[in-house]
């Protein structure tokens, strides 16, 4: 049996690994099986590796990966190819997503745009600069994902994208937005108008409430849902949806 090029194995790894992070950034880890979570978490505790073979022992011997990570690290370091670091690493995983989810559980929920507000305002507090902020919602109006959003205002459709990959990443299924002013006034801009035309427009068809977008300066706020522009913006939509014709919208 002819010996194994270290040389041509490295590569190989490095290119499957590689493979797996971008998939992870572009699809998310719910298009993984558990063997390729466990061989990308392997990977990150021990980087000169193949983890692929110590994932796959870890299924074989305890069955799934609850199991896995549920196991204690003198229990791990029994499978060939796992060592202490990626014995710890495992087992602090486990106990990252239960301090992850208790600390879910107690965020508000995101009912209301008075919700909203209240919950974004510390956050926009924090920024030096101009910053606009997606928050991606599930059905009882729990956060999903709370994002920054690169560009600008008056750069729309780099926005819209971005936006859009939030919200489909996490299948949300309400969002708000939020950007704040540094000045004194929190009055929407026209490309601020637009934008949220916009957003409402692209996600309405999908079935994704835009319950606000806010806009914080030092003092106060500006609501488009406060001040009836995000309905009008549903009505106009609901409208060119449901039109007969052509003709009609002209």
């Amino acid at each position: 049996m002819p010996k194994k090029d270290p040389v041509i194995d490295a590569q190989i790894h490095s290119g499957r690994r590689e493979k797996l992070r971008q998939s992870l950034l572009k699809f998310g880890l719910h298009t993984f099986n558990e063997t390729q979570v466990l061989e990308f978490a392997l990977g990150i505790a021990i980087p000169r590796m193949d983890t692929n073979p110590a994932a796959h022992r870890l299924m074989n011997t305890f069955g799934s990966l609850n199991a896995v990570i549920e196991a204690h690290p003198d229990k791990l370091k029994k499978v060939e190819g796992i060592g202490e670091q990626a014995a710890f690493f495992l087992y602090f995983l486990r106990q990252f997503v239960t301090y992850s989810t208790n600390l879910k559980s107690s965020i508000t929920n995101i009912k209301t745009p008075q919700c909203a507000v209240s919950y974004l305002r510390d956050v926009m507090a924090t920024y030096s600069t101009e910053e606009f902020v997606v928050l991606c919602l599930d059905k009882s109006g729990g956060i999903l994902l709370r994002e920054q959003i690169r560009g600008t205002i008056n750069r729309v459709n780099v926005d819209v994208r971005s936006i859009l990959d939030s919200v489909m990443r996490v299948n949300a299924t309400a969002v708000v937005l939020a950007h704040n002013h540094l000045g004194e006034s929190a009055t929407p801009s026209a490309a601020d108008i637009h934008l949220t035309r916009l957003v409402v427009n692209l996600l309405s068809p999908l079935e994704i409430d835009v319950v606000d977008h806010i806009i914080f300066s030092k003092d106060t706020h500006y609501s488009f849902t406060e001040s009836g522009l995000i309905k009008i913006f549903k009505q106009e939509h609901k409208a060119y949806a449901t039109s007969m014709s052509f003709e009609e919208l002209l």
